[in-house]
């Protein structure tokens, strides 16, 4: 088993109503480069990839994202299509691969452009979200996944002579992290306090919907006769747990169980419309689930 540290960058549609026209909600961010770091047993760099991608569907440069990546628009016209770019990195990563990345991000957007040209995502079925690691390691798990990966090389004083928001030099960096972080309780029993926090990174995670009530209906039973399934294998959640409510009675909480993966909490909030009351439901597997 190997440790492949990766990071992406992506293209997406214009922002607000400028790019209505364009955008797809299957694919609202195009990968356009790939960066990675393979990892020695001993959590050296081993080898490195880069792979810049040629956009299909947003082929025009965000001016957010040409910003902060100090991209250019001539650069899309540049690198090899998605199939093409995934495939050489899939043989770069090799058999029995961790995937590592910092924050959830990076393999949620690597799976909607793999479901986008229909291609196989069965290879990658192990990952590690570095941030929440980091978080949990360095800092007791103080705010738990939030933290930048400037602040993780600044708190563990990791030299940062490189560029940042470049997918290669990202991934470079959080390949330090990892690195940091396991030589300090050595590199075997290192590895072994991951286990705890590797996960599918392809599972479905989320599901959101929507009901429309008569305005003024009991909230409490509108939320009740709802059917909760887990997004990752459908199964029906029990719950013995008691719906929480905040004082003005617009939002909620509710935590519930799926047999194989664990407690799930659902996120609700109420807005009224035109005489109804439109609920809004985003039920959440937890970091890492159960059962993987």
């Amino acid at each position: 088993m190997s440790f492949v540290v990766f990071d992406l960058e992506w293209n997406s549609a214009a922002p607000g109503k400028a790019g209505t026209s364009e955008n797809l909600p299957e694919l609202p961010f195009e990968i356009i480069e790939i960066g990675a770091v393979k990892l020695s047993a001993a959590i050296e760099p081993l080898a490195t990839f880069t792979a810049k991608v040629r956009p299909q569907v947003y082929k025009k440069l965000n001016k957010y994202i040409a910003r902060v990546t100090q991209l250019s628009q001539e650069s899309l016209s540049q690198g090899d299509p998605f199939p093409l770019a995934l495939s050489k990195f899939v043989d770069f990563c090799g058999e029995d691969v961790i995937l590592a990345s910092w924050g959830l991000s990076d393999p949620q957007v690597l799976k909607q452009n793999m479901d986008f040209y229909s291609l196989d995502t069965s290879f990658f079925n192990k990952a590690l979200n570095l941030q929440v690691f980091f978080a949990n390691m360095a800092e007791g798990g103080q705010n738990s996944q939030q933290r930048s990966i400037e602040y993780a090389l600044e708190f563990l004083n990791i030299e940062t002579e490189l560029s940042f928001h470049d997918a290669l030099n990202d991934a470079r960096y959080a390949g330090r992290i990892l690195n940091a972080l396991l030589l300090k309780k050595g590199t075997e029993e290192g590895k072994e306090t991951l286990r705890p926090y590797l996960y599918d990174p392809f599972l479905q995670r989320e599901k959101s919907w929507q009901t429309a009530v008569t305005a003024g209906r009991n909230a409490e039973a509108t939320i009740r006769e709802q059917e909760f399934t887990c997004p990752a294998c459908q199964s029906l959640l029990t719950t013995n747990e008691s719906i929480i409510s905040n004082k003005k009675q617009r939002r909620w909480s509710w935590v519930l169980n799926c047999e194989k993966h664990g407690s799930l909490r659902c996120a609700i909030n109420r807005r009224r419309h035109e005489g109804k009351d439109i609920y809004y439901f985003k039920l959440s597997l937890p970091y890492p689930p159960k059962g993987y």
